[in-house]
């Protein structure tokens, strides 16, 4: 299963169009209740007569209100699935980010705080575990009109923003906060230094390669 960590539609010479589609592997489904506004991709191998041999069918869920909500499927497709699928993701995720400003308007409720994510759905993990994060980092994102958001790390790798809502990626938590899908790796940087998280994710990739 692919956890979409990355939906980039900021090209401005090909307005609408998904320029940047990535994730990460998790190998089962999270539980309900574990998170929102998260998207997970699941492939599984076609099998009989009815579709061409090497084909995959392509299963899209969205996790919003605590529940796994199933968005499309695709039957019988190539290896070019990322390609088919990428601009549905995008609009859900959009759909999903303007749903959640709309709610946070008229809500008066207390936040739930989720609860923390299963370890598998790292991410962020990985920066902890090798020491280039630490839990309780304060991370930023700096939009545009001096306007800045702030969020930290959790010991379990989620992102958590101010209001206690906790995102397994990055990039899901950018979204809730209004970024029209960006990539949150580029985007949140360490209070401290300054440093994006895809600056540590690059370092972590240049020290296991020693």
């Amino acid at each position: 299963m692919l956890a979409v960590d990355i939906l980039d539609e900021a090209d401005p010479d090909r307005e609408g169009d998904v320029v940047q589609f990535a994730g990460y592997w998790v190998p089962r489904q999270p539980a309900d209740g574990l998170y929102d506004g998260d998207l997970v991709v699941r492939l599984t191998s076609s099998g009989g007569t009815s579709t061409p041999e090497g084909t995959t069918h392509v299963e899209m869920l969205l996790a919003h209100r605590g529940r796994w909500r199933h968005v499309g499927r695709w039957d019988g497709v190539d290896d070019r699935w990322p390609t088919l699928i990428a601009p549905t993701a995008a609009t859900v995720m959009g759909l999903h980010c303007d749903l959640t400003e709309a709610a946070a308007r008229w809500e008066s409720a207390p936040p739930r705080v989720a609860p923390a994510p299963p370890r598998e759905a790292r991410g962020v993990g990985d920066l902890l575990d090798a020491g280039l994060l630490t839990a309780g980092d304060e991370l930023a994102w700096f939009r545009s009109r001096g306007v800045r958001h702030t969020a930290r790390v959790r010991a379990d790798g989620a992102i958590v923003l101010v209001d206690g809502r906790a995102f397994a990626s990055p990039s899901g938590a950018i979204t809730a906060l209004g970024g029209n899908n960006q990539n949150g790796w580029n985007t949140l940087r360490r209070l401290s230094d300054g440093q994006t998280l895809g600056d540590l994710r690059t370092e972590l990739a240049r020290r296991r390669t020693r």
